[in-house]
């Protein structure tokens, strides 16, 4: 048997490794600067779904015709955009075979419309949510694609791409009334 008093062992600690990472780390000599932060008043709402699509896309002076239209071709193409994408991921390949059978069923395009929301919300019981996250997803994609546009049209404006840079840190940063507000500002010829 081995006299474990007799004889001096080095100890090592198990939980702390010898020349791991930990050890060989430099902290940085100086502490970095944070990023700047955008002002922005306190008192007004930044989400994304708490700003109104025609003044982030700039068009808030259109009729409520053309308002109205745009709104419905919007939800047409986010729901064309489900049913072709989307509903296929979400139910089984015999709920979508129902699904088809109960849309052909029906003659006018609102009847099947009819017919199809209320198969799927018995299916998807969070089908409300996810269609208001497409449509989000959607906002800030139209948003992003002006701020595209505008850089294309303003390339050889250095004042204007740097509102558009300023527009885009809002937009990262989930300022989208102040983004709107930038974009908003810039002239329109």
């Amino acid at each position: 048997m081995q006299d474990f008093v007799a004889q001096p062992n080095m100890v090592v600690d198990p939980v702390t490794p010898q020349n791991s990472y930990v050890d060989e780390y430099q902290p940085p000599s100086s502490m970095p600067m944070p990023a700047a932060t955008l002002d922005t008043p306190d008192n007004t709402k930044e989400a994304l779904e708490d700003q109104n699509i025609f003044e982030l896309l700039g068009v808030s002076d259109g009729t409520d015709e053309e308002k109205e239209a745009f709104l419905l071709e919007l939800q047409r193409v986010l729901w064309d955009d489900f049913l072709q994408y989307d509903v296929q991921l979400l139910i089984t390949k015999e709920e979508y075979a129902e699904l088809q059978t109960q849309r052909d069923s029906k003659t006018s395009a609102e009847e099947k419309e009819e017919a199809v929301v209320a198969y799927l919300e018995k299916l998807i019981p969070d089908l409300e949510e996810i269609m208001l996250e497409k449509a989000l997803e959607l906002k800030g994609d139209m948003v992003r694609e002006r701020i595209t546009g505008l850089r294309e049209l303003y390339a050889s404006d250095p004042d204007k791409i740097a509102e558009l840079d300023k527009a885009a840190t809002y937009v990262q940063a989930g300022s989208w009334r102040s983004a709107a507000t930038t974009l908003n500002a810039l002239p329109t010829s």
